[in-house]
């Protein structure tokens, strides 16, 4: 499903003097990061970090092996390979990890795929890119999602249990990186004694769209890897549109200083997130699950409790939360103004977001802007809003004869958000990450679910959308809940199962 049938393009080199490294023909990648929490995406995101310039010596093949921990607690393994084969060059991470959603146990598997040729010789609108490809395992369902570069469009084509959808989207006529040649680029720049390396790349997790990443070095420091205590330096990364605080870690000495990874940190609200080098063995022992072992639950952990109880909620018309960071040395709070919320910066320090004041107002919605409503992006299909879909197409045309001919877009607006919702029939937290399509069809998931469902919809009567994260109130029970000491917030469709101190998550109402 994963192979290429492209041939290797004629090679004509062609070097862009400001980023002085050579692009080259198309390529293909394969991931497994995604998110735990719905932000699946963020795990899978902190693996395609990279880059490439200069001249290109034959790249090594790899087999890296790392573990996996939450907070310290060994969750999963990590396994990297670089191959290649006739001058096609495939980068593949792939993760294994174990965690609670709830009181259930969720085991995730995440692959991405990158290929691409080994040298320059096409332009940088058709760059030396031969196709991505993204694999998800989640609660018994996988998702698979592959992404050829044809010259001017890029091919996507999603698969879920037994239905494949192939669309077509333009494609960004813009220079970027592929794979390798990121990492080359990192490393050529982290050998120069640069604190600051930027390049544009494409990252599968996100969708066949280029993003721009830029790599900070925040210092120096020793670490045990693999059993060997070594001088590593430090990186921030940073990924357009990946709301993930990301470090990377590589060796300051020795033949893989600048180019091999050593470890992967990741700030998530359950605790941080680290893939250290290691060897197979203690990594594929990271990923089995060993009975009366504690994992890390990912689901209330991102619950934040409330000092006071807002009286008549759903009653209310405007409501106003105080939110800061919990650790704010760090992060930063970065809450758009957009829809019915809108957000005031309260307090700053060292240029990031530490307090800000939300509010929500249902009688107040933000009015889009004209660049927002000019913005192709809002009514063109992606990856995850693949609102070319027969399927999508369809089952909004049913909607819209409901409606009058007169009907204006708010009205269609609104009755496609209600179908949308009464459309989704299991609604809980067994659905990972889905396309829009893919939604329509299995009838499953939670928010996001709803999100990109509703986005596609939309865009299919060209009515803008975009996909946006908020804050939730979600009611307590009154009395305090507690496990092993722990309190626990517990939301009413939640109830305790009969004799038990558990909690059962059940279907919720997600909107």
């Amino acid at each position: 499903w994963l192979a290429s049938q492209q041939a290797a393009p004629p090679r004509v080199g062609r070097v862009i003097a400001d980023a002085s490294h050579v692009w080259s023909p198309p390529l293909t990648v394969r991931h497994p990061l995604s998110a735990m929490m719905k932000v699946r995406t963020v795990w899978a995101c902190a693996l395609l970090l990279g880059v490439c310039a200069g001249q290109e010596a034959a790249w090594e093949d790899e087999d890296l092996w790392y573990t996996v921990r939450i907070a310290g607690q060994p969750v999963g393994s990590l396994h990297t390979t670089v191959s290649n084969e006739g001058g096609r060059y495939t980068s593949t991470e792939a993760m294994h990890v174990l965690v609670h959603r709830g009181d259930d146990l969720s085991e995730m598997q995440f692959q991405t795929d990158f290929t691409e040729w080994e040298e320059a010789s096409t332009p940088a609108s058709a760059p030396r890119a031969i196709e991505t490809a993204y694999v998800q395992e989640f609660a018994k369902q996988e998702v698979k999602m592959l992404c050829k570069f044809i010259p001017g469009e890029i091919e996507l084509t999603s698969h879920n249990g037994e239905q494949t959808h192939v669309t077509k989207a333009p494609l960004e006529e813009t220079e970027w990186a592929a794979r390798l040649q990121s990492r080359r680029q990192f490393k050529d720049g982290c050998l120069a004694g640069k604190d600051t390396i930027k390049y544009r790349t494409v990252r599968p997790e996100l969708g066949p769209k280029v993003v721009d990443v830029i790599s900070v070095r925040v210092g120096n420091e020793t670490m045990e890897v693999d059993g060997v205590e070594m001088a590593v330096s430090v990186w921030d990364v940073a990924i357009a549109g990946v709301p993930v605080n990301m470090s990377e870690v590589y060796p300051d000495e020795g033949p893989y200083r600048c180019t091999r990874l050593a470890q992967m940190r990741m700030q998530m609200p359950f605790g941080d997130l680290r893939a250290t080098l290691s060897n197979k063995e203690e990594a594929q022992a990271a990923a089995v699950k060993v009975e009366g072992q504690q994992l890390p639950e990912l689901v209330y952990a991102m619950f934040v409790p409330l000092r006071v109880r807002i009286e008549s909620v759903n009653e209310a018309y405007e409501v106003r939360m105080r939110v800061k960071l919990r650790d704010a040395s760090q992060q930063t709070l970065d809450l758009p103004s957009a829809g019915y919320q809108s957000v005031v910066v309260e307090e700053e320090a060292n240029g990031r977001v530490q307090q800000a004041l939300v509010t929500v107002n249902l009688q107040a919605p933000l009015k889009a802007t004209a660049e927002e409503l000019a913005d192709l992006a809002f009514t063109s299909p992606s990856a995850m809003v693949d609102s070319s879909d027969k399927v999508l197409i369809n089952l909004a045309a049913t909607v819209r004869k409901t409606l009058s001919k007169r009907a204006g877009k708010l009205e269609v607006a609104y009755a496609l958000r209600e179908f949308a919702y009464e459309h989704i029939e299991t609604k809980d937290l067994t659905t990972a990450f889905a396309s829009a399509s893919e939604v329509a069809r299995t009838k499953a998931g939670d928010c996001t679910e709803h999100a990109v469902l509703l986005a596609a919809l939309l865009r299919t009567q060209d009515i803008p959308a975009r996909v946006c994260h908020g804050l939730v109130y979600v009611e307590r029970y009154a009395d305090e809940i507690e496990r092993d000491g722990t309190p626990l917030a517990v939301s009413p469709d939640s109830p305790l199962a009969e004799g038990e101190g558990e909690i059962k998550v059940r279907n919720c109402c997600f909107a």
